[in-house]
């Protein structure tokens, strides 16, 4: 019996649920990595771009802490079934300034500005970020020294420059030391450091982002000499996708950065501003934010009410309606900046009050997981907070990232910061006789009395990471 097959179209209704790489998230990423400076530079250009954006120009009431949006207003009517996002935006709070009060004491009078010689600094390497990030990693001293090889074979974009094998033969290792050493430098920011090539930094990127099983990392993984060429129709066909899901996903990875090194590759001082300052009331430490100079945006009631307006044509209603989600966004991602470093900085002054009161020497070990773990945030996230951010302390000017440290256990059970120690080493080369200069042996012997117990080659490591020449060359210095 003969039996005809025949082809049949039919419609399947299938509902999903897939992660994406939504523009508002990689937004939030990019304003925390951004430094004061650069975000006034950045809101300044939004404010040029979206005209519903307007800049406050009168001071803001004095309403003491934020307490959250008021209640929300009435939507606008529409039809059933036409409703979208845009009705749940709570528009009312976003009518006021998006930069609340809430976190400065009013009754707490600005210190004063530190000198302006004091915002000069040169801005950290590439290779420079990745070595304090090491030193904060818990990782055993083989692997970091391997990891350091790697840090030293990379090129201004981020790229790694040898292959594994050859890694391995550098440094002294197995294959399988180098890779393991590679994954923890690929952990570090910026995100997608030390891959071999393009496709693996944009994985290492996606996979940051928590996007490994959706279609953006399908595309990469599998499809990029086609992403790179545009042919889009292709890649459909490859995943299975609609056509409209690849151009979205399209429009994701467009927001990845293929270049992850170039961010620390300015060669030329720059100048910084403080993101908050710290000062000292009646007994306690506070945290101020600094938003002198930051615009103050709000949206424009002037464009919701055109919006509201029944002579609108569809076609400006669905452009206003676009640039009112765009501002929404921005304003959110930069409240939530804000937060995110006041709350970072509040757990600064918490763990370094002997610090601020006494200086440098009194810098206590803190690590960055433990920071992230009390605030409920991953440990990339404190990263990008403090990398390129200021704070103006009782004891000047410094990096929000100088404050994490490793530490040092002596036989008390008292931590030191590596901060101390080698500011104990520097002082002890400083005492020294120049005709006799002591050994790293001799300086490791000498700071056991102060139960400080470091080996040799670790005193020669903090004493080259501070630029001091060793015994030898010191000596010869001295009969020059």
């Amino acid at each position: 019996m003969n039996r005809r097959h025949f082809l049949r179209q039919s419609l399947d209704l299938r509902l999903t649920q897939r992660l994406a790489l939504t523009p508002s998230l990689l937004q939030k990423i990019e304003l925390l990595q951004l430094n004061k400076l650069e975000l006034q530079e950045m809101l300044n250009q939004e404010l040029m771009q979206n005209p519903v954006l307007e800049e406050v120009t009168e001071p803001p009431p004095d309403t003491g802490m934020d307490t959250g949006p008021e209640e929300t207003p009435p939507a606008e009517s529409a039809p059933e079934g036409e409703r979208d996002s845009f009705e749940e935006i709570d528009f009312r709070y976003f009518f006021d300034e998006y930069l609340d009060t809430g976190y400065r004491n009013r009754e707490v009078e600005d210190p004063d500005k530190p000198g302006f010689e004091a915002f000069l600094t040169r801005a950290p390497s590439l290779a420079d970020h990745l070595e304090w990030q090491l030193g904060l990693t818990d990782v055993a001293p083989r692997l970091a020294e391997i990891a350091r090889h790697i840090i030293g074979n990379l090129n201004e974009d981020g790229y790694l420059l040898i292959g594994l094998e050859e890694l391995a033969a550098t440094a002294g290792s197995t294959v399988e030391e180098a890779a393991e050493a590679l994954r923890v430098v690929q952990a570090m920011d910026p995100i997608g450091v030390a891959a071999r090539d393009l496709r693996e930094c944009l994985l290492l990127q996606l996979e940051s982002l928590g996007l490994m099983d959706t279609l953006e990392r399908r595309m990469v993984d599998e499809c990029l000499p086609l992403l790179e060429n545009r042919r889009y129709k292709e890649i459909a066909a490859h995943t299975g996708a609609a056509f409209e899901e690849v151009l979205e996903a399209v429009e994701g990875i467009r927001r990845l950065i293929p270049r992850p090194g170039q961010k620390y590759n300015a060669a030329a001082p720059t100048y910084v501003e403080p993101e908050v300052t710290i000062v000292k009331v009646d007994d306690e430490f506070i945290v101020l934010p600094n938003d002198d100079g930051m615009p103050q945006l709000r949206l424009s009631p002037s464009y919701r009410d055109l919006l509201k307006s029944n002579g609108v044509s569809g076609e400006t209603r669905t452009f206003l309606k676009e640039k009112f989600r765009s501002a929404v966004d921005l304003l959110r991602s930069v409240s939530q900046r804000k937060q995110t470093i006041y709350r970072v900085s509040v757990a600064i002054v918490n763990r370094q009050r002997e610090f601020l009161e006494h200086g440098m020497t009194h810098l206590r070990p803190m690590l960055i997981k433990d920071v992230a773990g009390e605030l409920g945030v991953h440990s990339s996230t404190i990263s990008r907070v403090v990398t390129n951010k200021y704070v103006d302390t009782p004891q000047g000017v410094m990096e929000l990232r100088k404050f994490f440290t490793m530490g040092v256990e002596n036989p008390t059970g008292e931590d030191l910061s590596i901060v101390q120690v080698k500011l104990k080493i520097k002082s002890i080369i400083e005492g020294e006789s120049k005709s006799k200069p002591y050994s790293d042996n001799q300086i490791g012997q000498m700071l056991r009395r102060d139960n400080i117990f470091i080996t040799r080659r670790t005193v020669a490591k903090y004493r080259e990471q501070m630029q001091i020449a060793g015994s030898r060359e010191r000596r010869l210095e001295y009969l020059v």
